[in-house]
């Protein structure tokens, strides 16, 4: 066992050995740390080796090569451990039985990730076009002054958030009804620029992912030039572990 610091990156089952790149964080060899059927995938790291903007690269080189072979519980970036010893005793073994667990139920699956973005000037035409308020009051603040119509230019501002908050809503019920029959569980997150539409994720079988991309077209023909279509994968299934924290062990990413 190794005595000093380990860089964890996921979680697979013991008994299958996946293929995974030979150099990760730092460049060290990538090797598994075992407790009964789970094995850790993790590397030894050096004391102030860790430089987040050079090995978030690595950190997911080693987790997708690892997803396209096996199952993986994925591990948060930048968690280090005390040693081999301290990987086992702080995350195999005490949360053993819900790792088996989480492994068996994600057994085969993979997370698909569709994400949908606005094109800001042609969401602010669609609201001024389609809401008779905004039009109005748009209409009113080109009149005014600028210091008379202050506080109708905040109002503005308020009415066309709200109406860009509808929008989304509406928008992401559309893409969830559209791909959520096609995937065996979905979870929606929560938008994190202004102009995110949505941002879903879908867990779907390894020999279903190909067939997903039919209805992921269909729904971008739906929803026209004013959303614009990521879709990513196959994923480790980031969003279908529960976040959990037991002592120093590392919170699911």
């Amino acid at each position: 066992m190794a005595d000093g610091n380990v860089y964890v990156y996921a979680v697979i089952p013991a008994s299958e050995r996946a293929r995974v790149p030979d150099a990760g964080v730092a460049g060290a060899r990538v090797r598994t740390v075992e407790h009964g059927g789970v094995a850790a995938i993790v590397s030894d790291l050096d004391e102030g080796s860790l430089v987040a903007a050079r090995e978030v690269r690595a950190h997911w080189r080693v987790v997708e090569a690892a997803v396209a072979e096996t199952t993986v519980l994925p591990v948060r970036f930048a968690t280090v451990l005390a040693g081999d010893r301290a990987v086992v005793e702080q995350l195999l073994e005490p949360q053993a039985e819900r790792l088996t667990a989480l492994l068996r139920s994600l057994d085969g699956r993979v997370q698909l990730a569709v994400k949908g973005e606005y094109d800001q000037e042609a969401l602010l035409r669609e609201v001024v076009r389609e809401t008779p308020a905004v039009k109005a009051l748009r209409e009113r603040v080109r009149a005014l002054p600028e210091a008379a119509g202050y506080y109708d230019r905040i109002r503005l501002g308020e009415l066309v958030t709200a109406e860009i908050g509808r929008r989304r809503a509406r928008d992401q019920q559309i893409a969830l009804a559209a791909l959520e029959p096609h995937a065996e569980a979905a979870h929606a997150n929560e938008p994190r620029t202004p102009n995110a539409a949505f941002d879903l994720a879908f867990l779907v079988a390894r020999d279903r992912v190909d067939a997903f991309g039919g209805p992921v077209r269909e729904l971008g023909d739906a929803l026209g030039e004013r959303v614009q279509l990521r879709y990513v994968g196959p994923l480790p299934p980031y969003s279908f572990v529960d976040e959990q924290t037991a002592g120093e062990a590392p919170a699911w990413a």
